[in-house]
């Protein structure tokens, strides 16, 4: 099988790369070039994406509809911030009122910042409608979330390190009695809400949660949890960042469900990949407590990424981008269990969001999921790891061609066959 080359010209790129701090442990290879499912690298090097770069890419890398309505605003009107009307920001919020059917939204820059977003927003319903007493309102979230890394979306996971602290209070999977709120099991989530319903603004839940390794929850329970939350008139908010926008199939992650959430947090896709955008959605009855000066951000809704994203928005719907996503995502699936690998278990996920559960019985420091990634990118595969190395992400475009997916499996199954008996270093 083919395997992909590097000289100096990416090494020079890697050493200069050593200033750069922080991120998700990168491969040391520099894209240059995206085209709806393929990548190529500074040298000339070819890879098929099975990432979408966390979700970010539902319609494709560098749509032409969606770059030229992001160059068109880039040309005419670069910035205008939040001091000024930006018509297309005003057209995004027709658009998903016309799509996801919400009243208002409000527009920041990144997941995180629409997770943090929505938690104040929340805390201002929950002092200003549901009579929480000033300083106690909390938002509640699951065990093994990921809702961003900021000090207050990484408040809100189940054990944040001790060398960021102190961390913000009121948030995260523990109620204030001291109940753990564990991730698909609703008793928990009651127990919480009967003992501490008074005082909780909210409870925030990831559809499939993302970065945990695409963990399904069980049949029923995201409509069971917002039930509980209408019973005790607590907020239900949709962390959609990266299940949204037809990436499991619906236009929702929650509507497979049969949920309404009272919030929604989108972010990655919804500028179509190129730009960075994301929104808190609502209706009236929750969003109207937002008052001027209360939310806002120098570079969010600036004219390129909101025109980008009403462009993206626009071929969600034309080129039925959640349709593909269940159909290929049945297919993907269809061609991996084709292959009948004993190192892989099962699968989670829905649509093109997928992860392969690695059987424990072959789990060993030479046979798990960081070493695979790095096959896989060494023969031109873009996959990632999760879960400690016990799962692999595997999320192409929706968009993707069929055979460029049947590529990619072939390429995938060889290197779990290969995996064991390969020494370090792979890449």
């Amino acid at each position: 099988m083919a395997e992909v080359r590097f000289t100096e010209k990416t090494r020079a790129i890697l050493e200069e790369y050593e200033r750069c701090k922080g991120g998700f442990q990168p491969l040391p290879i520099a894209l240059t070039k995206a085209h709806n499912a393929t990548l190529w690298d500074v040298e000339g090097n070819r890879y098929i994406d099975f990432l979408s770069f966390f979700a970010v890419a539902n319609m494709g890398h560098a749509h032409p509809k969606i770059v030229e309505a992001a160059c068109t605003a880039t040309r005419d009107c670069p910035m205008a911030n939040t001091a000024f009307v930006n018509p297309s920001y005003a057209r995004l919020a027709s658009k998903i009122k016309e799509i996801l059917g919400y009243d208002s939204i409000v527009c920041m820059c990144t997941g995180a910042d629409s997770t943090d977003t929505a938690t104040k927003i929340a805390r201002k319903w929950g002092y200003k409608v549901k009579g929480i007493p000033s300083g106690k309102a909390v938002v509640l979230t699951a065990s093994a979330c990921y809702h961003g890394i900021t000090i207050s979306t990484h408040s809100m996971s189940s054990a944040p390190e001790d060398v960021f602290g102190p961390y913000v209070p009121l948030v995260g999977p523990v109620s204030p009695s001291g109940v753990v709120v564990e991730y698909g099991d609703i008793q928990s989530l009651k127990n919480a809400l009967e003992k501490d319903h008074e005082t909780i603004a909210a409870f925030m839940v990831e559809p499939i949660q993302g970065s945990a390794g695409i963990v399904d929850p069980p049949e029923g329970y995201l409509k069971q949890a917002y039930d509980l939350c209408k019973q005790y008139s607590v907020l239900f908010i949709a962390d959609e960042v990266q299940t949204g926008l037809g990436r499991t199939g619906e236009l929702l992650d929650s509507w497979r469900s049969g949920v309404k959430p009272d919030l929604v947090c989108l972010g990655k896709a919804l500028a179509g990949g190129v730009a960075p955008l994301s929104a808190v959605c609502g209706n009236n009855d929750v969003m109207d407590v937002i008052e001027g000066g209360d939310i806002g951000s120098t570079m969010a809704a600036n004219p390129p990424a909101t025109a980008a994203a009403v462009a993206a928005l626009e071929v969600l719907v034309e080129e039925r981008i959640a349709e593909q996503s269940k159909k290929k995502g049945k297919l993907l699936r269809e061609l991996l269990k084709a292959e009948n690998l004993a190192q892989i278990s099962g699968f989670s996920g829905a649509g093109m969001l997928c992860a392969a559960i690695l059987n424990p019985e072959y789990v060993t420091s030479r046979f798990n999921s960081i070493r695979l990634r790095r096959l896989c990118a060494k023969r031109g595969l873009m996959v990632s790891s999760a879960s400690g190395g016990t799962r692999v992400r595997i999320c192409p475009p929706p968009t993707i061609e069929e055979n460029l997916l049947a590529e990619g499996v072939k390429i995938f199954a060889q290197c779990v066959r290969d995996l064991e008996s390969l020494d370090d270093p792979i890449l």
